[in-house]
């Protein structure tokens, strides 16, 4: 399935009205009614994306890459102690430490952008 830029626009003007009626914070004890997501909205957030944590990178020539062999070792500029970037739809929307969760490698999450710059991530 393909999202279309004004399918985006949409959902981000949606988020601007539901951004700008703010309601009053709910009691402690009680849980806040949800009605139905529009159809779209809905829709949209089914959509699956890719989520990538990225360790380091750098560029390297064509002629570097082709010696590129088994035990070969790329160093990065980046610190062992470094924040990962978090990316989807491989732009950068958040940083993470890595941890480890039972027998996987797993991310926890140290800094997250706005949902409105998380959606806006969607479509570029």
């Amino acid at each position: 399935m393909i999202i279309d830029q004004d399918e985006i626009n949409k959902l981000l003007a949606e988020a601007d009205d539901a951004a700008e009626v703010k309601p009053p914070p709910p009691k402690p004890a009680a849980k806040r009614a949800r009605g139905p997501l529009p159809t779209e909205v809905a829709r949209l957030l089914r959509i699956r994306v890719p989520v990538i944590v990225r360790l380091a990178s750098r560029r390297t020539t064509v002629q570097t890459a082709r010696k590129l062999s088994q035990g070969t070792i790329i160093e990065f500029s980046k610190r062992v102690d470094d924040p990962l970037d978090l990316l989807i739809n491989n732009q950068k929307i958040g940083e993470g430490v890595a941890v480890k969760s039972e027998e996987h490698f797993g991310l926890r999450v140290t800094v997250i952008e706005s949902p409105r710059k998380r959606i806006q991530s969607l479509g570029e």
